[in-house]
């Protein structure tokens, strides 16, 4: 197999997942919408990240348990999220938005009620019941080994001790993250819904104004 070791996160890992949630949300561009839609700066987007991790609330894509990691001689150089959309009766989008209202300043949770009409145009809605795959980084040295192709087979295999009747897993990509979308292609996903914003204002506070939402069936 791999000389890597692939483990569940830890509230040790949290500095990494941070980068991870960051590095992911950039794709591959300088927009961090953290910053952009709740009028923070990065250093501060970090912070309030870290506090939502540190929460250890469950079932999002900022929880710590919906984290697998890869070690390489006891160093973390990857990470991959994934999570059962809407277990427990309960949406990630409620259980973020709550995280979100919790730690924020409410100035923020304002500035980001005034474009989310605006963020509207490219959103595209997790589909329950499903394996929902989020962010996932790579350290550079050790980029395009598979790595987070081994991730995502270790996450599905998981899953499905414990949920055998899930059959699909998705996960979304801004246009502009071409590599994401072709790591994705090669482990077996395929696009299957398309979004772009009419308003170019979107590139403001997003990375891009394209998002696709690919699938793969388990």
């Amino acid at each position: 197999m791999s000389e890597y070791v692939l483990r569940s996160a830890s509230i040790e890992d949290i500095p990494f997942l941070v980068n991870t949630i960051i590095e992911a949300e950039k794709g591959g561009t300088d927009i961090l919408s953290y910053s952009s839609v709740f009028g923070i700066t990065e250093v501060e987007a970090k912070k309030y990240i870290t506090q939502m991790l540190e929460e250890e609330i469950d079932g999002c894509e900022l929880s710590v348990s919906s984290f697998l990691v890869a070690e390489d001689n006891g160093v973390v150089i990857a990470a991959l999220s994934a999570w059962v959309e809407g277990a427990g009766g309960v949406s990630s989008i409620e259980i973020k938005g709550n995280l979100l209202g919790f730690v924020l300043p409410q100035e923020s949770i304002k500035n980001a009620a005034r474009v989310n009409n605006l963020l509207k145009q490219v959103r595209i809605d997790y589909v329950t019941g499903s394996l929902q795959k989020g962010a996932g980084y790579v350290i550079d040295n050790y980029r395009n080994k598979g790595i987070l192709g081994m991730l995502t087979e270790e996450i599905i295999r998981r899953v499905k001790i414990n949920n055998p009747e899930i059959s699909e897993v998705y996960t979304q990509v801004f246009g502009c993250n071409i590599p994401a979308i072709k790591a994705n292609e090669r482990v077996g996903f395929e696009i299957v819904k398309k979004v772009e914003a009419e308003n170019d204002d979107v590139l403001n506070y997003l990375p891009s104004k394209i998002k696709f939402q690919l699938k793969r069936n388990i």
